[in-house]
């Protein structure tokens, strides 16, 4: 009898043993799935990163970190509210777990919730001060409530935290350029470029601000440096284009917005910009279809109606120039430049009422020419009552 409880007390024994050896397989397997995700991350496979957090939480529906990372691939998909929901899952398994804070931030950062992400970094932040990620992010958030002062501490923090991180310098570049200083944004971004000099979007925005300064030949550097790493990419060849136009250089700049429209046939800001070129070159037939064409893509595309009102008018189409004016100014109603032309074009068309109320706007927002028009107006019709 003695002897059958010993012989069942070791099976129990042994089960449990062989229970704790497969739990242990299950961690470590999870744990691989996560690892993999993570390099997927990586490479930008989000969608192979998705499937492997996914198979982790199978084995392991508890493992805080594969909620969280799930989470943060989820953001890059656009997938906002999942992501927000496998962060606070895996703040739910451990509320102490910083980087799940920081991320959930981000979420909250893409909607829109910028006081809300400032908390939850600021929360990962408490948890770990040396975690760079938190004070990066949390400087992304303060510079997008234009709280500069604010996101250029954390920044040279987050910075100072690990030497190699370089989101901090293209971050502290961005906030510097924002500002119009432009000496101190290009040594944030060349310090940059020393981390990782395959930056696409650095190149761009050091050859935007060399020319900016004037400095058309180190625009240029840069631009053509971008091109070589990586010859697909739309924007840098519109940029370029962009940098010959306003040397004057218009069929360079044309063939250089060609270029990036082969690149991407549907990228509106380079049909706005090919159309700027052929506008300058007296080509309007073919601006003003260049300008449609941005339009129909990004009908929100900054200035996009207001250069199209301006190859309108030049034209001689005033009736179409005043209405994409009007369209410019639903969207940017303080265009001081737009009103100013909306005043000429309905002044040559004899709509006076129309004219004086957008000289009248034009010079409210300080407009150095709407005296000119307003003088003008005063000597053919008298200004109707407010």
């Amino acid at each position: 009898m003695r002897n059958q409880h010993r012989g069942g007390r070791y099976y129990i024994i042994w089960l449990c043993i062989f229970m704790f050896i497969a739990t242990i397989a299950i961690g470590q397997e999870a744990r691989e799935h996560l690892r993999r995700g993570l390099v997927y991350a990586r490479q930008g496979m989000i969608d192979n990163a998705i499937e492997e957090y996914k198979k982790a939480l199978e084995l392991d529906p508890n493992l805080a970190l594969a909620h969280t990372n799930l989470g943060a691939a989820y953001d890059i998909k656009g997938l906002r509210d999942e992501a927000i929901k496998e962060h606070k899952m895996a703040l739910s398994i451990d509320p102490n777990l910083a980087l799940a804070h920081t991320h959930l931030g981000l979420s909250y950062e893409y909607q829109g919730m910028l006081q809300e992400a400032i908390e939850a970094h600021k929360k990962a932040i408490e948890l770990r001060p040396d975690l760079e990620l938190a004070h990066n992010n949390l400087g992304v958030a303060y510079a997008k409530k234009g709280l500069t002062e604010e996101a250029i501490k954390e920044f040279n923090t987050a910075s100072s935290l690990s030497p190699e991180y370089y989101d901090p310098h293209v971050n502290l570049g961005s906030v510097y350029e924002t500002k119009g200083l432009y000496d101190e944004a290009i040594a944030c971004y060349k310090k940059a470029l020393e981390i990782n000099p395959d930056m696409i979007m650095v190149h761009n925005s050091l050859g935007l601000i060399y020319s900016k300064k004037g400095m058309f030949k180190e625009g240029m550097e840069q631009l053509k440096k971008g091109i070589e790493i990586r010859p697909n990419v739309a924007l840098t060849y519109t940029n370029l284009g962009m940098v010959y136009y306003v040397q004057g250089k218009l069929d360079e700049a044309i063939a250089e917005h060609q270029k990036a429209l082969e690149q991407n046939p549907k990228f509106a800001l380079a049909h706005n910009n090919l159309a700027l070129t052929y506008a300058a070159k007296g080509l309007l037939k073919e601006a003003i279809a260049e300008f449609k064409r941005a339009i129909e893509l990004n009908p929100r595309l900054p200035m996009v109606h207001y250069n199209l009102g301006l190859a309108y008018s030049k034209d001689g189409s005033l009736t179409e120039a005043i209405e994409q004016y009007r369209k410019e100014l639903n969207i940017a109603p303080q265009n001081a430049d737009a009103h100013l032309n909306l005043a000429v074009a309905a002044y040559l068309q004899g709509n006076y009422n129309l004219a004086w109320i957008h000289a009248r706007r034009a010079e409210n927002l300080q407009h150095p020419k709407a005296a000119q028009i307003i003088d003008i107006l005063k000597k053919v019709s008298q200004e109707p009552p407010s």
